[in-house]
């Protein structure tokens, strides 16, 4: 196992670093591990992966990594397949959304995958840019008449009333940068929102599942944040933000994590459980922060 000399967030030392995981999901590397720091609570791989290992990932394998971690329910080797899975995805989101797209808007979504959350934006009315490094994805979502990046760079500059990303942010070797060159793209009163994993998930937190444990610390993911190491990011971000929290799966998804150790059940017995219930029980792992996704809302002056 290699040892990190310090917080690569916050820099405190070593002492105050402790082993999470020495079992990172996709990884040949066995000297790869995480680590949580004790300062600031962020989790983090360490070795990462090079530049040029981080380049072929995302350009050659991402895709199969995904679909193998979603137990081929994500639709990720198949751009309409995967808008089709993301139906209930576009649905959750929207409840929080739809308060800033009110009037029409100029939106960027960073790792905008198949489009998912686009399409129907465009549909609204709203002007929809795409960042997307995928070649599977991206070609099939300018076919859609919607201008789509590989990086931010190709930008040049274009200002956007909203950018939003779901799920990138722990992907990104350096968060500060990356946050700070999209403030760069926002207009004057407008909004950077974004979800991530919560790594207070309740499988890990309160179940303590072993499956999901081996399952959760990704390769793809440099960080795993909390409330608290997402607000010391923010802090060092030098933004106006506001942090809320959300749960996407199920107590049926729970239940099979719990009996077979493996994703894949959401839904499964919410017909005889009852909806009310499967709603209560992510509304109470809500309540108490113990839920698996934060979102971020970023405020620009």
């Amino acid at each position: 196992m290699s040892l990190p000399c310090a917080c690569p967030l916050c820099k405190s030392s070593l002492e105050d670093q402790i082993v999470i995981s020495s079992h990172v999901f996709g990884s040949k590397n066995k000297s790869r591990s995480f680590f949580k720091c004790e300062v600031c609570d962020v989790i983090y791989q360490y070795p990462l992966l090079t530049k040029e290992e981080e380049r072929q990932f995302y350009i050659s394998e991402f895709e199969g990594f995904m679909d193998s971690r979603s137990g081929n329910q994500g639709g990720w080797l198949n751009a309409e397949k995967h808008i089709k899975a993301n139906n209930d995805t576009v649905k959750r989101r929207m409840k929080y959304l739809s308060p800033f797209f009110e009037k029409p808007k100029k939106v960027l979504d960073i790792g905008c995958s198949s489009g998912f959350m686009l399409f129907p934006l465009k549909e609204q009315g709203h002007e929809c840019y795409g960042i997307e490094p995928s070649g599977v994805f991206s070609e099939f979502v300018k076919s859609k008449n919607i201008n789509v990046y590989e990086s931010i760079e190709d930008l040049n500059k274009t200002q956007f009333d909203i950018i939003m990303h779901f799920f990138v942010l722990e992907h990104i070797t350096d968060p500060i940068d990356f946050l700070k060159k999209q403030l760069n793209l926002l207009k004057p009163g407008g909004k950077l929102i974004f979800e991530i994993p919560n790594y207070e998930d309740p499988l890990y937190s309160i179940y303590d599942i072993p499956a999901f444990e081996r399952f959760y610390w990704s390769l793809a993911h440099p960080w795993y944040f909390n409330e608290n190491s997402l607000k010391y990011l923010l802090n060092k971000v030098e933004c106006d933000y506001e942090i809320q929290f959300d749960q996407r799966y199920d107590l049926s998804n729970h239940m099979v994590w719990a009996r077979d150790g493996k994703p894949g059940g959401m839904s499964k017995f919410s017909n005889k459980l009852g909806f009310d219930l499967e709603d209560y029980y992510k509304s109470h792992l809500i309540k108490i922060k113990k839920c698996d996704t934060l979102i971020g809302i970023i405020h620009k002056k």
